[in-house]
């Protein structure tokens, strides 16, 4: 919280910095700044929170390309909570709440029911849904950066629909999930897939705002109003699913990727053909987890992933090349980072461009060679309980999944070695 609150003599201010790509929106405005009106930095940090969370709002709405909505209101509200709850003596507050009635009875003389609303906005009766959204997103510590980000872009789509708490009801949550979700929605319909992974991010706010006693602990707006997920799976599902690569087609893309002098694209891609391994775990790959006869993963996406790769005869005179070549103290060197430290995003674009020249449809990603792999391990007879260490899978029954210490280096080593690719098609490779 103390990086959006900043002391300008003796008061304190609420600060945000405007994204640089984003101040065209916002009149090129480098930031947002807006007098506290306290000397305490812990009543500031309070105050700050309804402000901060309205300019994300806004920072998120222009991002998404969505129009961006100011509320001069939630200043106005947040400003006689201050009065309200810095008051000295009860007599005091009874006066400031009488001034206050005076102003929502002139308020609703110009639009009726609007001073009620701000009445019971001021005095803490109602709640605006985006005073809480920073404070929700800043206590998501134990997921990654970049779900955090999708997740409160999700939830400030909720706030600009339904900017006060009271209106997140049941029947308002289902109407919107058939307006979502209808066939005539402009631009397009959004599918239920998607719909569920931002009901998900609304059930988390919904959990915080409970343990804040903001609403009741046994009120679920959520409750059923999105359609569960049918196990068989409709004709558009089997559709849209991931496919492998053809071991031709892998070797296709290895030459498009060549004659292109794309040496990353070629590293990444001979890489996975032959270990399976998720373009993250080979684009964050230290050559100091690379031993001569193994690859060591230990930052993979779930337990089951921390493994050693045994390192194919086709893979190790190219790979001990770029160990010993690299610049930078990774296998695949010179990749920028995103601004959540992934240093393989920039890559996958490169490879999503290559797949989509050369004919592939939306089912075809990098992960399509991790599919490739598994297949071609199969098709050699090799038992999935050995393919699952390799590939590193979780694997489901209790004596293997939970007692097993997995399979020894030597069987894995043995299996590997089974993977094969076109050798016509490998020779004209240089």
């Amino acid at each position: 919280m103390a990086r959006y609150i900043t002391k300008r003599r003796r008061r304190w201010y609420a600060v945000v910095e405007v994204p640089k790509a984003l101040r065209p929106a916002f009149a090129g405005s480098p930031r947002f700044l807006q007098s506290l009106e306290t000397e305490s930095e812990s009543e500031a940090e309070i105050l700050a929170l309804p402000i901060i969370a309205k300019w994300k709002q806004q920072i998120a709405a222009a991002r998404q390309g969505l129009p961006i909505i100011t509320d001069p209101e939630a200043e106005d509200v947040a400003s006689w909570r201050h009065e309200l709850a810095s008051a000295p003596s009860q007599r005091d507050r009874d006066a400031l709440e009488f001034i206050l009635a005076d102003k929502a009875d002139a308020m609703d003389r110009q639009e009726k029911g609007s001073g009620d609303r701000f009445f019971k906005l001021a005095t803490g009766q109602w709640h605006m849904a985006s005073e809480f959204i920073e404070a929700w997103s800043s206590s998501l510590t134990d997921i990654e950066a970049k779900t955090v980000d999708m997740q409160r872009s999700d939830v400030c789509e909720l706030a600009q629909r339904f900017p006060m708490v009271k209106d997140i009801t049941r029947a308002n949550m289902s109407k919107w999930v058939d307006e979502l979700t209808a066939p005539e929605r402009k631009p397009q319909p959004i599918g239920l897939a998607t719909v569920r992974r931002r009901f998900s991010a609304y059930r988390s706010f919904w959990r915080y705002l409970q343990k804040q006693n903001v609403v009741p602990s046994t009120r679920d707006p959520f409750k059923d109003v999105v359609p569960k997920k049918t196990q068989k799976k409709s004709k558009a599902d089997i559709g849209k699913q991931r496919r492998p690569f053809s071991a031709a087609d892998v070797v296709w893309l290895l030459q498009l990727a060549q004659a292109k002098g794309d040496n990353q694209l070629v590293q990444a891609i001979w890489l996975g053909m032959w270990t399976g391994c998720r373009i993250e775990e080979l684009c964050a790959l230290p050559v100091s987890a690379v031993a001569a006869d193994r690859i060591c993963i230990e930052d993979a996406k779930t337990e089951a992933g921390w493994r050693e790769v045994p390192i194919h005869s086709q893979l190790a005179p190219a790979l001990s090349e770029w160990v010993s070549a690299s610049s930078d103290g990774y296998v695949i060197p010179k990749l920028t980072l995103n601004k959540y430290g992934d240093r393989s995003n920039a890559l996958g674009k490169r490879f999503g461009r290559l797949k989509d020249d050369a004919g592939f449809g939306r089912q075809y990603v990098f992960h399509s060679i991790r599919k490739t792999v598994a297949t071609l391990l199969e098709n050699a007879e090799v038992p999935e309980a050995v393919a699952a260490d390799i590939i590193g899978h979780d694997k489901p029954t209790m004596t293997y999944g939970v007692y097993s210490g997995g399979s020894s280096f030597e069987r894995k080593q043995a299996a590997l070695e089974r993977l094969s690719y076109p050798q016509s098609l490998l020779t004209n490779l240089r």
